[in-house]
């Protein structure tokens, strides 16, 4: 039964990305999703409840207290029959998470489900660059938009897509952004041939498609991602310079499709931000209601936080942003702790420096040491299938590729509104099962620790709208 789930979890997430949709109208009739994720949720109950490895998973309870506040904020609106509503839409997107953290139960599993996902993309990416190269179901797969100056038509360009949820280029993007990491969990030492194809050819694609989705998001998106590689190997400064000639590159290139970056061109989006910002006003304990945003604004928030903080009001929205916290300790910490398992005598002073640096939140290995650390994890999985789950290790270099994927989601959620959608929940149950996985035999986190980066995080959150509107407006 556990093999079963665990199948079905990777076709589920497998299914979810690329959209059953995609091959036409009429696959909506046939719920394939729901048939497939009802019966994932058959077999995968027996992982969720009795395993003690997610008992304790602070993430579990934070995303089930999400799904309450939402039906809270319905009720606290008045309108009883909204839960049921708001839980119809929402569960859908919310459910990978529960049968990911269910059923990745080893490092074994954890790289299958991490290589469908990136399978999974790519299809989506190559159905993308066949219609924007070849007219192959252009309809679908491609995005026309229109490039403005001083409200006059300058032209117009094409923008790849996917189906489903990720039919808008941003969307899109930020998914591939996010498998891009992800990539690196197939690298094998001293295998050329093979990394070329299971890694150096996938991240190349990956790339290519985020280029032709021309969305400024995935630019900051990017840029985040450099920055954070480079700052690990180099130091703040030359980082941010690096960084900065790289972004400067990219326009040069034709990153954004003509598009700019100011507060000229963002004054639409900052407009949004402070629509929310009223709605918080009125309804600043549960919100105005899940969907409520557009019954007040013709777009949506363009920011995930906003779109939180309006909608579910600060229950809600603290337990989102908490969401974030415990994922990103829970990862840097699992790093820390992993990366002196096993580990040869050494001085203290060494062992101190060398736990300082993975202790840095951006810090990030080397080709080298992740193709050495694969090798190892490799030689723990085959020792783990003679002799159990609880003699296997979990390598650093692949849960520091997770949290790249975390980042990668959290530096394009700022300017996408993206709170509800099967992206955020796909990738934090990766992480989750990574910290699961990580941190067998060890206590639970800091409680008071992950509250008070909470909500500093989200005071700092809400002050900031709030500055960069006024100065604005």
């Amino acid at each position: 039964m556990k093999t079963a789930a665990f199948v079905l979890t990777v076709i589920f997430v497998f299914a979810t990305i690329i959209s059953p949709g995609q091959f036409g109208p009429e696959w909506a009739n046939y719920h394939v999703l729901t048939c497939l994720g009802a019966l994932t949720c058959l077999l995968s109950m027996p992982g969720l409840y009795m395993s003690s490895r997610t008992s304790s998973s602070t993430q579990i309870f934070l995303v089930l207290g999400f799904i309450i506040a939402m039906g809270v904020s319905e009720v606290a609106n008045g309108w009883f029959g909204g839960v049921i509503a708001s839980w119809n839409v929402f569960l859908p997107s919310a459910i990978g998470f529960f049968f990911i953290v269910a059923n990745v139960t080893t490092a074994g599993k954890l790289k299958i489900l991490a290589a469908a996902i990136v399978a999974a993309c790519l299809v989506v990416d190559v159905e993308a660059l066949c219609a924007y190269y070849g007219g192959y179901r252009g309809d679908t797969f491609l995005a026309y938009e229109t490039v403005f100056a001083q409200e006059v038509v300058v032209g117009n360009f094409a923008r790849i897509r996917g189906a489903g949820f990720l039919s808008d280029p941003n969307d899109l993007a930020q998914m591939l952004l996010i498998a891009l990491p992800l990539t690196i969990l197939a690298w094998r030492k001293g295998r050329s041939v093979s990394n070329s194809l299971t890694v150096l050819a996938p991240a190349a694609l990956l790339l290519w498609g985020i280029f032709l989705t021309h969305s400024r998001g995935a630019l900051v998106g990017v840029a985040v991602l450099v920055m954070v590689v480079i700052r690990g190997k180099m130091g703040t400064v030359p980082a941010t310079v690096l960084t900065a000639l790289f972004v400067f590159g990219l326009f040069a290139l034709n990153f954004t499709g003509g598009r700019l970056i100011s507060a000229d061109a963002g004054a639409d989006r900052l407009s949004l931000w402070a629509s929310g910002l009223q709605m918080f006003k009125r309804a600043p304990i549960f919100g105005l209601g899940f969907g409520k945003f557009e019954d007040f604004e013709d777009l949506t928030a363009h920011n995930s936080f906003v779109l939180c903080l309006a909608e579910l009001g600060i229950v809600g929205c603290t337990i989102w942003v908490a969401l974030l916290v415990t994922t990103v300790m829970g990862l840097n910490r699992s790093i820390g702790v992993r990366d002196g398992a096993g580990a040869e005598p050494a001085s203290k002073s060494k062992m101190a420096s060398e736990r300082q640096s993975l202790l840095k939140p951006w810090a990030w290995p080397s080709i080298d040491s992740v193709s050495q650390a694969s090798n190892v994890a490799l030689s723990a999985f085959s020792v783990q299938c003679r002799t159990g789950p609880r003699d296997e290790q979990m390598p650093t270099q692949w849960t520091a590729a997770i949290r790249l994927a975390m980042i990668s989601f959290i530096s394009t959620c700022w300017f996408l509104s993206r709170t509800y959608q099967p992206t955020f929940y796909l990738v934090v149950g990766v992480a989750t099962a990574a910290i699961a996985l990580s941190r067998r035999g060890r206590g639970p986190s800091n409680v008071i620790r992950w509250i008070s980066y909470t909500l500093a995080i989200e005071v700092a959150a809400i002050l900031f709208i709030y500055f960069v509107v006024r100065l604005r407006f």
